[in-house]
């Protein structure tokens, strides 16, 4: 019995080794697939504006104007936002003949997370995305290109879109 005998399995020490190499690769694929589904979301956002906005060009190719803001008790002449309610109907005469429908949004409340339109006359118009609580820093910088930044004080500049011209881009 003197010599040793040969132990079979591993050490404590090798199996702590074994368990922080398998934290750090999840943590890193959990950081990973987090950021892929934050890109995920700015793109399918930036996909349904731009979708609303390319059926408005076509809207205006037709009939020489943009649609009208409806005078509605929701829309008032001014702003009108889309949601569950008035779905399509808040930007008159785009669907189904432009765009089958709007793209649908997670909430139906048109005051935190909606759509929002804009043209008094059919000469010019405003369609801006409104988020629940304005947008990270993250979100600002993937959406640079489609922010208001010249507007006078008292324009939430966490609200972006298209416009279809400088006098429209601060209403």
């Amino acid at each position: 019995m003197g010599e040793r005998m040969m132990r079979k399995g591993f050490t404590i020490v090798e199996l702590l080794i074994v368990i922080v190499v398998i934290a750090i690769l999840a943590a890193i694929t959990i950081v990973a697939y987090t950021g892929i589904q934050e890109r995920a979301r700015f793109s399918a956002m930036r996909s349904d504006i731009a979708s609303i906005n390319k059926a408005i060009q076509l809207y205006y190719a037709d009939n020489g104007s943009y649609p009208i803001t409806p005078n509605t008790t929701a829309c008032n002449g001014n702003w009108c936002g889309w949601d569950q309610v008035t779905g399509d109907a808040f930007i008159p005469g785009l669907s189904p003949e432009y765009i089958a429908t709007i793209p649908q949004l997670p909430t139906a409340n048109a005051s935190s997370d909606t759509y929002l339109y804009r043209s008094p006359s059919g000469t010019d118009y405003k369609l801006i995305r409104l988020l629940q609580g304005g947008l990270s820093a993250s979100e600002s910088a993937a959406f640079s290109d489609l922010m208001t930044t010249t507007c006078s004080s008292g324009i939430n500049t966490t609200r972006w879109g298209y416009w279809s011209s400088s006098a429209s881009q601060c209403w």
